[in-house]
């Protein structure tokens, strides 16, 4: 099995390695190690691998730091960071970690407990809903809040440079207290400057890669200080998209048996699994409107961006699609795109986005245009202000529901197309391919058998020499007739198989087969007869193709017959058809079997074990032959009993209205056999 990318692992220990393997192998990667970074920068330089997997516990942050600088310099590979649930601590120092939110059990009492400063730069929808900032007051932690990253570092700094010396300008053992400064036996202690905290919760809309560039700048100014990226996101869910990105992954480390799947998805850019988690954009000026919609929308497992600002808004939309947007109608009317507006230029953007308006419900002249507007732009909903909750979840669920629906449509069409586009390639090359083969061995096979017949004439007075010649004229003409069979498919596959039809006299033409093939029949010892009426009504058809479909037929049945068994070519004439069967006490056909008979190149197991030669094209080729004639073929078989194959001809309408004539007699030449005879109108027909 070759492997469709190898995975480097630093500094893993054997039964991490062991974990990883089965999840690995079995997507077809190659697991190899390396002991430490300075190791498997090394193999970097001069080997190609499709991920590095770094265990965070024997790996020190300098070195996971080196890692992800080379990723981002060099890239060609992912890299993954698996972190036990204790290094989400801050009072472990490491480079940038992911945290989602809600936190883990405990985690905001570490953070009151350090000294150290934290960072939680908190994605936007989380910030407006204060979901971030009301469980650190919660919690009892003291907080900086900001707008933005700007300056983040400096100020973060100043506050620790601050907390520094007021820790060093404490009151020591043995220092004057209160009292003795009241009796003014010591001088008045200068009053501590204000601490602002040494936690800030920063508003932040920007990549990873610009969080990891801030934090690197702030480990350095303020070594020990620890930052977080707070996201909704699910770590495993939003990991393919980091892969893809070329973004350092953080994992805990029980999802290191995740790695193969996150790899494969974000190599392949392959879509698995359930519907994957909407993204929503919130847009009012209201912020209060914004931080209620989009706590009830995290609660309910959407990933949710919020902006005042329709422009941004559209911005957003360059950066990552959003399956929705729920827009605030009148109460943008302040801003450059407001409402309607608004919806028309995101629509232009993004034909799938769907789009819910919410409207001021006074003064009711403009709510009723708003209403009107919405429809008239075919948006998915219009609901008035005050928001009822409840009431946009249904409507953003129908809308979503909708969306996956059109586009889950339009994935599969495209994926019928493609498959069907790929069929006809491989159809078209088939074809082609046969009708090239079959021509350029016509030619030589030709000449073989003509030379192959003169050497048995010219060798008759040589038998060891004689039959050499005729092996090979055998054999010859058995590859005659297979290149017969690809001649004539190629020929059906392009709609240029040549019928002539004309006036057929069919028992002259079933007669002219059993000749042919009595021999075959008289050297495996099996009875070989026909059951003919005493008259046949004439017939339109190309007699040579005809006979071509009944020594198919005959030569099939005698070929999975065993020795000691019958074949009879029967003749039944009706109303309207003549039906022409071949009727056997052969192996027969399982009824599993019997709708695939039809197939070119199908076999059946049993057949399989009795055929020395054939491409199994013979009864697609005369049912191809019978079906331009204006008829059809059927069968009737039990496995281990025999089989009957049949097919009918049009009587000509001239025809159709004279008596049908009774059966002669059965006379010395004639077998019958003790059989059902074929249904007026045979199955398939």
């Amino acid at each position: 099995m070759n492997p469709k990318g190898r995975v480097l692992i630093v500094g893993a220990e054997n039964a991490l390695v062991n974990e990883m393997a089965p999840t690995m192998v079995a997507r077809e990667f190659e697991l190899l190690t390396s002991p430490d970074v300075r190791a498997a920068v090394m193999r970097l330089g001069t080997e190609a691998f499709s991920a590095v997997v770094v265990d965070a516990t024997r790996v020190p942050p300098a070195d996971r730091d080196a890692l992800s600088h080379l990723q981002r310099d060099k890239g060609g590979f992912a890299l993954f960071v698996l972190e036990p649930a204790t290094l989400l601590s801050p009072a472990q120092p490491a480079p940038l970690r992911r945290l989602t939110w809600p936190s883990p059990k405990g985690f905001l009492d570490q953070v009151r407990a350090v000294e150290v400063p934290v960072v939680f730069f908190v994605e936007q929808s989380l910030y407006i809903a204060q979901a971030v900032q009301n469980a650190l007051r919660q919690s009892g932690i003291v907080f900086i809040q900001m707008e933005t990253p700007v300056g983040l570092v400096e100020m973060l700094a100043d506050q620790n440079r601050l907390a520094e010396e007021q820790r060093a300008s404490a009151p020591k053992s043995g220092s004057p207290g209160f009292w003795e400064r009241l009796a003014g036996k010591a001088e008045e202690v200068e009053a501590p400057q204000a601490m602002l905290g040494k936690v800030a919760v920063v508003r932040f809309g920007h990549s990873w890669a610009d969080a990891a560039a801030l934090d690197a700048k702030l480990r350095q100014a303020i070594p020990g200080a620890v930052a977080y990226m707070v996201t909704t996101q699910d770590l495993i869910k939003a990991a393919p998209a980091a892969v893809k990105g070329g973004v350092p992954v953080v994992l805990p480390r029980e999802a290191a048996v995740r790695v193969a799947e996150i790899l494969t998805e974000g190599l392949e850019a392959v879509r698995s699994g359930p519907r994957e988690v909407e993204r929503i954009l919130l847009i009012d000026n209201e912020l209060t409107t914004l931080a209620r919609l989009s706590e009830a929308l995290l609660a309910r497992g959407y990933e949710v961006a919020t902006t005042t600002d329709g422009e941004e808004g559209l911005r957003l939309m360059q950066k990552k699609p959003f399956a929705l947007a729920a827009i605030g109608g009148s109460a943008l009317e302040a801003t450059k795109l407001a409402g309607a507006k608004l919806a028309l230029a995101m629509r232009e953007k993004d034909k799938d986005l769907r789009i819910v308006l919410m409207i001021d419900q006074f003064p009711a002249q403009d709510a009723l245009k708003g209403v009107s507007r919405a429809v008239e732009l075919g948006l998915d909903d219009a609901i008035l202000k005050p928001i009822d909750v409840s009431r946009l979840m249904l409507s953003i669920e129908r809308a979503l529901e909708r969306r996956f629906l059109l586009l889950e449509n339009v994935r599969l069409r495209k994926a019928a197309e493609v498959a069907a586009q790929k069929l006809a390639e491989v159809n078209g090359f088939q074809t082609k391919f046969f009708a090239t083969v079959a021509h350029d061995v016509k030619n030589p096979l030709t000449a073989i058998l003509g030379y192959s017949e003169v050497l048995g004439m010219r060798l008759k007075d040589k038998p060891d020499d004689l039959k050499c010649a005729s092996h090979i004229h055998n054999a010859a003409k058995t590859l005659n007739l297979l290149v017969s069979d690809l001649v004539d498919l190629a020929a059906i596959e392009s709609g240029k198989l040549r019928v002539e039809i004309g006036a057929m006299d069919l028992a002259a033409v079933i007669n002219e087969v059993k000749s042919r093939v009595d021999v075959v029949a008289s050297r495996k010892q099996i009875q070989f007869g026909t059951a003919l009426p005493a008259a046949i009504p004439p017939l339109q058809g190309d007699p040579n193709r005809i006979g071509q479909v009944i020594q198919n037929l005959s030569t099939n049945a005698i070929q999975y017959t065993k020795e000691g068994g019958k074949v009879v070519i029967e003749v039944r004439v009706e109303p309207e058809w003549v039906i022409v069967g071949v009727r056997d006490t052969g192996i027969g056909i399982s009824k599993e079997d019997l709708p695939r008979v039809w197939e070119r190149f199908f076999q059946t197991k049993e057949a399989q074990t009795m055929r020395k030669a054939g491409f199994g094209l013979g009864l697609k080729i005369s049912r191809e032959i019978v079906q331009m004639h204006g008829g059809d073929m059927g069968i009737e078989s039990e496995l281990g009993v025999g089989s009957f194959f049949f097919f009918k001809l049009p009587i000509p309408k001239a025809q159709v209205s004279a008596p049908p004539v009774p059966p002669a007699p059965p006379g010395p030449a004639m077998i019958r056999m003790a059989t059902q005879p074929p249904p007026t109108t045979p199955p398939g027909s």
